[in-house]
């Protein structure tokens, strides 16, 4: 199963380098996942993507992300970005039998446009809904992959403070490359 992701690191949403150890943890290879922030890239090879690429080099994302998921597409393609025209854009990356999966929110004015012919493929684009986890299924399904060693928690973590250095934690966060950030309440 040929994977891409658009996003990798953990701010915004939260959930892109979870992303990355899903497809992981469900076999996905090889794993594309491009970013505009080498902190989030680095992150994203902790959590097993081969290929990780930086968007800002033109030359670099945009030849390589086709050759890497072939002809044919990735299997699968998630953007975290809520960018109308890479949303457009990954929509073409994805496989004929294959699912584009939108995770981060666009402007309400934002409309996507795509060729209509294609909806008589197989290919699937949906959406997610902010907050829509169910915490009662997916709370003990965490605890079974941290059980099994499946979830790598402590590889997300990438600084910690205490509560009275809170600011520099807040500056952490909106320089944009960490994964996530503990704040010790002591």
């Amino acid at each position: 199963m040929v994977f891409l992701f658009i996003g990798c690191g953990v701010r915004a949403r939260r959930c892109r380098a979870n992303i990355a150890q899903a497809a992981e943890m469900e076999s996905a290879h090889p794993m594309l996942g491009v970013d505009i922030v080498g902190g989030k890239i680095e992150l994203a090879k902790r959590f097993g993507t081969k290929h990780a690429l930086n968007s800002t080099k033109a030359d670099d994302s945009n030849a390589k992300i086709p050759k890497l998921v072939g002809a044919g597409g990735a299997d699968v393609v998630i953007d975290t970005t809520g960018n109308k025209c890479l949303s457009e854009q990954l929509y073409y990356l994805t496989h004929a039998d294959g699912k584009t999966n939108l995770v981060g929110v666009p402007k309400k004015v934002d409309t996507i446009s795509i060729y209509s012919s294609l909806r008589h493929l197989k290919k699937i684009l949906t959406g997610f809904h902010v907050g829509s986890a169910e915490p009662c299924l997916n709370i003990s399904r965490y605890i079974e992959f941290l059980q099994a060693e499946k979830y790598k928690l402590d590889a997300l973590v990438t600084h910690e403070c205490k509560l009275d250095h809170i600011n520099k934690a807040i500056a952490v966060v909106w320089r944009g490359d960490e994964g996530r950030v503990l704040v010790a309440m002591e």
